[in-house]
């Protein structure tokens, strides 16, 4: 072991210790239990909802979180999730964690547990956790080889620092997400209001004639006047805004069809696959690349405004994503489905929005055995979408499209932030970059 390293059980204040498996016991009272789902959702984590189990207090002592420790999956059913570190900010009362994690509780006058959570998440983190990983039934770590894994140490005021400056770049990072969050859940207010329940329409039904409330207060007064004449005052014998009508998805896109089976390579277009979708969003870093002299996707490559579906499997079937940026040239796989709007008929942001807003309804439209659940393109096509007029769709796709621009940005700027942490934390630690250079331009 070298200067700078020692023992991480060096670092400890108790014995690593294993959580508690009752599955039998759970109620809505007792303690708190953290789950796999809250460490991998939460990496820095506060009071979450969680379950609740009934436990004595001999029991919970010996097997209680407090601010300060680490959790560590103890094993997945994927390699990259066994060994992943969370750090629990915040306990408000009595929580436990269950038999697939363990905990590290560090000696806190002498090793800061944030800069420890910030080492076992950087990239040479991760790959001395990778070290210690064993693949038997599933992939996994053992407490007594994460007591053995040689970690770096520094100064504990330094670590102190290091840990307080990464952590600013995180809150900023979480600032960021909670702010996506809410523009996302605007536009989907949005397309529901204009779309679904028809509300400038019905508002005017009701007797209302200022522009302010014919939109709903969403809008302010000048935008508004603007807005508000483009609405039918009333509904027609279809139940939708007079003059409006439905057509189905396929009637509306230019193309409908499952992505393209790649062949492979180190180098080539992106390949969008299932893992890559999750919360409306493509992780491109998710990606693998695809030899383009080999397979050419053709029609199939990616373009901003495609709307992805992933169509294969249970879990991840009927996940939605819309095309909004594109780092190179990408294609998607065959587990998922293109839905590309033709914008000569529809608004692009209005396919978008109907099929994520569908996601559950879309889940439960595939069809085969348990594992090998297939959702078609043509299932995909019999959705109905209202279709506004032009004007309508037009300023939909204005407002909309400024709300997402600006997380689109918030998502680059995250992407930096969190590339300037995972780089800062070696060079900090080495000497490379010193504290106080950092801190002078913070």
């Amino acid at each position: 072991m070298s200067e700078g390293q020692i023992r991480f059980g060096d670092t400890l204040d108790v014995p690593l210790r294993n959580g508690i498996y009752k599955p039998k016991q759970f109620h809505g009272q007792g303690a708190k239990i953290v789950n796999m789902g809250e460490l991998f959702a939460h990496p820095r984590m506060r009071d979450v909802p969680m379950r609740r189990l009934e436990m004595s207090d001999k029991e919970l002592t010996k097997a209680s979180l407090q601010n300060g420790d680490l959790i560590f999956a103890r094993r997945s059913l994927t390699a990259e999730g066994a060994g992943k570190c969370s750090i629990v900010l915040e306990v408000n009362e009595p929580t436990t964690f269950e038999s697939s994690i363990i905990r590290a509780r560090l000696d806190q006058e002498n090793h800061s547990p944030l800069f420890y959570y910030y080492f076992f998440n950087s990239p040479q983190g991760k790959a001395a956790l990778g070290s210690i990983l064993r693949q038997v039934a599933v992939a996994g770590i053992t407490g007594k080889d994460l007591q053995e894994l040689v970690v770096p140490v520094v100064p504990p005021a330094d670590q102190s620092r290091i840990a307080e400056m990464l952590g600013s770049l995180d809150d900023k990072i979480e600032l960021n997400r909670r702010m996506n969050e809410t523009l996302e859940e605007m536009a989907r207010a949005l397309f529901r209001d204009w779309f679904v329940d028809f509300g400038p329409t019905r508002r005017q039904i009701e007797g209302a004639t200022d522009p302010a409330a014919i939109m709903g207060h969403a809008f302010p007064p000048e935008k508004a006047a603007t807005l508000a004449p483009l609405f039918p005052a009333k509904l027609g014998d279809d139940g939708l805004p007079e003059g409006w009508n439905e057509q189905s998805v396929s009637e509306l896109t230019l193309l409908l069809k499952r992505g393209a089976a790649p062949k492979y390579a180190e180098t080539g277009c992106l390949v969008v696959n299932q893992k890559c979708i999750r919360n409306n969003t493509i992780n491109y870093n998710l990606a693998r690349r695809n030899d383009l002299s080999l397979r050419d996707p053709k029609l199939k490559e990616l373009q901003v405004g495609d709307v992805l579906v992933n169509s294969t499997g249970v879990g991840t079937l009927g996940r939605v994503a819309t095309v909004r940026t594109l780092p190179d040239r990408a294609m998607a796989d065959t587990h998922i489905s293109i839905v590309r709007p033709d914008p000569d008929i529809i608004e692009p942001a209005i396919v978008a929005l109907l099929l994520e807003t569908l996601q559950g309804q879309i889940a439960d439209m595939g069809h085969g055995s348990t594992g090998q659940t297939e959702l078609k393109p043509s299932a995909i096509g019999e959705i109905h979408a209202v279709i506004s007029g032009r004007e309508v769709q037009e300023a939909f796709g204005t407002v909309v499209g400024a709300l997402r621009s600006k997380v689109d940005a918030n998502q680059q700027e995250n992407q930096t932030l969190a590339e300037m942490r995972d780089l800062l934390l070696p060079k900090l630690m080495s000497g490379e970059i010193r504290l106080k250079d950092v801190e002078a331009v913070r």
